[in-house]
């Protein structure tokens, strides 16, 4: 009988291979720092994941829906550009436009939804006084930095902001930033006839803004239609039903991609597939369990098999039989380095050891 060399180890966590022969255990040590078993279950289970779901991730898909912040754009343009762009000519824009109407509506929006905030008692609200005074414009330009602070994603702010924005845009002082993998996945995307859709919590206009003002060029003509939260909260499943209603497409078809598990699991229940995007692998909202309750990929062009996946799924990288293969590898030259009478040995019990390998 011939020892079968089929070790349940995984390369990516290196260590002592353990034989073990009629109660016999064999430890053949190498100087190759370990990891915990549970560390090379979880691993395990990430890559098995990662490869049964992106084989299929675009089949039968014929919409794809994307989030902007963290997903198409990265979060320190956002962070670093948009925002401080905001609070550093907020009070000049409105004192510059308290008479245009559209600027009017905003601040009314902000005074409704201030008030709304006041009843419902939260904690550190600025309330807007009626009128069209210094103060009113002093109450806004606070109450502004204060949903900033607190990371709002209300309509009547996203709705400021993207006329603010769109100021920024049209005098130079803002250029918009994209993913370099975007344009083009999108436009093969767009080839194979699969739609792209924007759903992101900025105004629809600030949405239009940001794809109008690329180093690329103008490239929103690229998106059949674009959502922002007048449709619904992004972490509520009944937004992304009405997004496959207003588009005409069975959620089975329809792919979001987006950096937010929460929002992922809200347009899962909805029906919808679903990709975590970890640009740079450093998203803080994404944990360990989001890895294996989720496909995570870190580029547009994993969705093609362009680039590398969060968990190596290219040429049998994510396939653990195909990680065993090439350990069983490395245990062939080990056992060459036996004796004779050890593989002797070995061979004499190959076959009921070979049995019992899982």
């Amino acid at each position: 009988m011939k020892l079968g060399r089929h070790l349940v180890t995984n390369r990516l966590a290196p260590g002592p291979f353990v034989l073990c022969l009629n109660s016999v255990v064999l430890t053949l040590s190498l100087e190759v720092p370990t990891v915990g078993h549970s560390q090379i279950m979880e691993a395990q289970q990430v890559q098995k994941r990662s490869v049964d779901e992106a084989e299929a991730l675009l089949d039968g898909v014929s919409a794809v829906v994307v989030d902007i912040e963290g997903t198409t754009t990265s979060l320190s343009f956002v962070k670093k550009v948009l925002f401080p762009y905001i609070t550093e000519n907020v009070e000049t824009y409105l004192k510059n436009r308290s008479d245009d109407e559209e600027t009017k509506a905003d601040i009314c929006a902000l005074r409704e939804l201030a008030c709304k905030d006041v009843a419902e008692k939260m904690e550190g609200c600025i309330e807007i006084p009626d009128g069209e005074s210094d103060e009113v414009i002093k109450c806004c330009v606070e109450n502004i930095k204060w949903q900033m602070c607190q990371d709002r994603k209300s309509t009547a702010l996203k709705q400021l902001q993207g006329h603010m924005w769109r100021e920024g845009y049209k005098t130079g002082k803002i250029k918009a930033s994209i993913y370099d993998d975007v344009e083009p996945v999108i436009t093969q995307l767009i080839d194979e006839g699969v739609s792209v859709y924007v759903y992101s919590s900025g105004s629809i206009e600030a949405q239009k803004q940001l794809f109008s003002h690329v180093e690329e060029g103008d490239i929103s003509d690229l998106f059949t239609d674009f959502f922002d939260t007048t449709i619904g909260s992004k972490t509520d499943d009944s937004s992304y039903t009405a997004i496959s209603e207003k588009i005409h497409v069975d959620p089975s078809q329809i792919l979001y991609l987006t950096d937010n598990p929460k929002e992922g699991a809200a347009a899962m229940q909805a029906g919808f597939k679903i990709a975590l995007v970890n640009r740079e692998k450093k998203n803080p909202l994404i944990t360990k369990q989001d890895h294996c309750d989720f496909l995570v990929i870190s580029s547009f062009g994993e969705l093609f098999g362009e680039d590398e996946m969060d968990h190596k799924k290219l040429e049998g990288n994510g396939d653990l039989d195909a990680s065993d293969e090439e350990v069983d590898d490395d245990g062939a030259e080990l056992d060459d380095d036996d004796d004779d009478d050890d593989e002797d040995e070995v061979d004499e019990e190959e076959e009921d050891l070979g049995d019992d390998d899982d």
